[in-house]
């Protein structure tokens, strides 16, 4: 039997309610569409549509908002992504799709294009 320390598909993190500056340890997993979280004494689902995660591409602590003010928060960016992509919260390619610089060099370049074409022939001739 799987132990709440063991079970792979658990991640243990820190849960902030948002009425304490106390954070406590709280195990958390996904079921049937809902953001479990247990431990001493707190015992929570939420709607997993309800809960606002976080961006990867951020260094630092990885805090998950949830409805109410509390969050989860986790140093360990590994974890976390793993747990994130195993319970299929996230789909890889948005998540690679939205790191990625290339994407935003290309949609810069392309948009200063379209200015300079704008400049070069949708100004009519000044002759004067």
């Amino acid at each position: 039997m799987n132990t709440p320390n063991t079970d792979p598909t658990r991640l243990t993190v820190d849960y902030h309610d948002g009425r304490s500056d106390q954070a406590q340890a709280v195990s958390i997993w996904v079921s049937q569409g809902m953001l479990e979280l247990a431990g001493h004494g707190i015992l929570r689902q939420i709607p997993i549509h309800q809960v606002q995660w976080p961006d990867l591409s951020e260094p630092g602590v990885c805090i998950v908002k949830l409805p109410g003010g509390g969050t989860l928060r986790t140093m360990d960016h590994l974890a976390w992504a793993a747990w994130q992509q195993q319970q299929n919260l996230i789909p890889a390619k948005a998540l690679k799709t939205r790191q990625s610089w290339r994407w935003s060099l290309t949609a810069t370049l392309l948009l200063l294009a379209i200015c300079a074409a704008s400049y070069v022939f949708a100004l009519p001739a000044n002759k004067g």
